[in-house]
């Protein structure tokens, strides 16, 4: 009689698992399309196409379009014409604090991504007064930072970090 007990639940069992194999990995699909993008910045980044930009912030952007990548980025009206800098999602808290605000001239160090709602420079490192703030590692990923006066912000990030 065990056996035909467990032949019973092993049936109903290999059918939830048969389906199961069918419907996560489109479950899956669907929440990495969401995660896609901020992964991709760290994945495509090479510091041998970086080239340095100049020029004024003629606006501060919280909110990117759809198709952007999330986070903080600075209208930055160059000799060239208008660039989207972007600067990751952990600059927004501090970005004021450090003097990255309209009509500021700064110096960007990055380089340049297509995004399916159009090009945004990647900012590694940014030049602003006399001050040089480190956005990115040299793999492109940002750098997470704390407020300025912090422990975390005093001694974490010698190179100056946003």
């Amino acid at each position: 009689m065990s056996r035909f007990r467990a032949r019973a639940f092993l049936f109903p069992a290999s059918i939830f698992l048969c389906f199961s194999l069918v419907l996560i990995p489109e479950a899956f699909a669907q929440s990495q399309g969401e995660t896609t993008r901020a992964a991709v910045v760290g994945r495509v980044y090479d510091s041998t196409k970086e080239v340095v930009l100049s020029g004024t912030i003629s606006e501060v952007v919280t909110r990117p379009k759809a198709g952007l990548p999330l986070g903080l980025h600075l209208m930055l009206e160059t000799t060239q014409g208008q660039v989207d800098i972007h600067l990751g999602p952990y600059a927004g808290r501090i970005a004021t604090q450090r003097g990255l605000v309209p009509g500021a001239t700064i110096q960007v160090t990055g380089m340049t991504m297509h995004f399916s709602a159009g090009d945004v420079f990647l900012a590694r490192t940014i030049v602003v007064g006399n001050q040089t703030l480190t956005i990115r590692n040299q793999n492109g990923m940002p750098i997470r930072t704390a407020p300025a006066g912090t422990r975390a912000a005093s001694g974490a990030s010698p190179e100056g970090g946003l």
